[in-house]
């Protein structure tokens, strides 16, 4: 037989349309799977691992919906067993982090992201890795976790901004244990003006339940854990992770998770906007089809202003930029206060281990504040 050369772009469009509809298996109206034709490579079964999506095409093959060559399924079962021997790890971590909150004295919490979606809402949670543990905190709290975790030898990246500030402002605090299992502490869902608009007390109010060895563990409710994943998929990142596309997909096409459910629930945490982009982003990049959301999409009217503030976050992230802005204006007068002398002048210990002068603070803020004084 001739052998063909396939040119290499061909080779990664077809790598990435093969990723995208693996993301999107045994959902309304995504493509077939079509392997590429570089697929007993490693490199491919590499990129199956790095975007976590050896679980659902392992299913898929099971399923009979696409056919694995011997030597690439032996390969992605090797790797799979590892990632789930690594969750194994992370749940026992779970378990021990439960005893320790509760010898001190009851801390409140959710497990939120990847356990409670591979629990909850995989076809099975060995198809849904993760790579951490994700816990929503109430706010109160938040100081007495991370002590916690602190004492069971975690280190933290860096120290606080300034005393008070995590429990007040901050998205997360993320202590790592010895082992290098990391602990993201949540105090909310989102960063910025998003997750501060937030009601948080709603999120504990009605939580769900799963089990880990016996033990059972709160949980956002399933219109909460729909919305946390738009918010996820939209705001953690600039390129959306496939896996993410794949949670928010798998909970639009879930017919009690309709539009009349969840989008009342999003109002009142005036993210209808972030809601509307992740719907368009899930049919865009999967395929996906749920007439229900089809339908409420486009009778959902973008805001300008909304938009331009989810794009600035999207694009600035964590770094000091207009979006830290955004959140300040809809602050009380008190919070702004505090907010922005944080930023302006952490503690001497926090730029310590970020390796910054004290001038440096304050003249990146100021940098940002007087484009908006002209």
């Amino acid at each position: 037989a001739t052998h063909v050369e396939v040119p290499q772009g061909r080779i990664a469009d077809a790598t990435e349309a093969a990723l995208r509809a693996i993301a999107g298996w045994g959902l309304p109206g995504a493509p077939g799977i079509e392997l590429p034709p570089d697929s007993d490579q490693a490199g491919f079964a590499g990129r199956l691992q790095q975007t976590r999506l050896i679980g659902p095409l392992l299913a898929a093959a099971a399923s009979g919906d696409v056919e694995l060559s011997p030597e690439l399924e032996a390969d992605l079962v090797e790797r799979q067993h590892g990632a789930l021997l690594w969750c194994i790890q992370l749940e026992v971590r779970l378990l021990e982090v439960r005893d320790a909150f509760d010898a001190a004295g009851g801390i409140e919490h959710l497990v939120i992201k990847g356990p409670a979606i591979a629990h909850l809402d995989a076809l099975d949670p060995s198809v849904r890795t993760f790579a951490d543990v994700d816990l929503l905190v109430a706010a109160r709290d938040i100081d007495r976790a991370v002590a916690v975790l602190t004492a069971m030898g975690g280190t933290l990246p860096w120290a606080e901004r300034r005393r008070g500030f995590d429990r007040r402002f901050a998205k997360s605090v993320t202590p790592t244990l010895p082992d290098g299992v990391e602990f993201d502490l949540h105090r909310t869902p989102a960063d910025g003006v998003f997750g501060h608009r937030i009601p948080l007390e709603r999120l504990f109010a009605h939580p769900d339940h799963f089990e880990i060895g016996g033990v059972s563990f709160g949980a956002l409710s399933p219109t909460h854990r729909l919305l946390h994943s738009a918010y996820h998929l939209l705001l953690g990142s600039p390129q959306p992770a496939l896996m993410n596309l794949r949670d928010l997909a798998g909970y639009l096409a879930n017919g009690g998770l309709a539009p009349e459910v969840v989008a009342p629930e999003a109002a009142l945490w005036r993210g209808g906007a972030v809601l509307a982009m992740a719907v368009d982003l899930v049919a865009e990049r999967l395929g996906v089809k749920v007439p229900a959301w089809t339908e409420w999409r486009a009778g959902y009217r973008l805001v300008p202003d909304e938009v331009e503030m989810v794009e600035r976050h999207r694009r600035e992230g964590s770094s000091l930029g207009r979006a830290k802005l955004d959140v300040a204006r809809e602050m009380s007068l008190r919070d702004r206060a505090a907010y922005l002398t944080a930023l302006a002048w952490p503690s001497k210990a926090h730029l310590e281990d970020r390796s910054l002068r004290r001038r440096d603070a304050l003249a990146s803020l100021i940098g940002v504040i007087r484009p908006q004084l002209r």
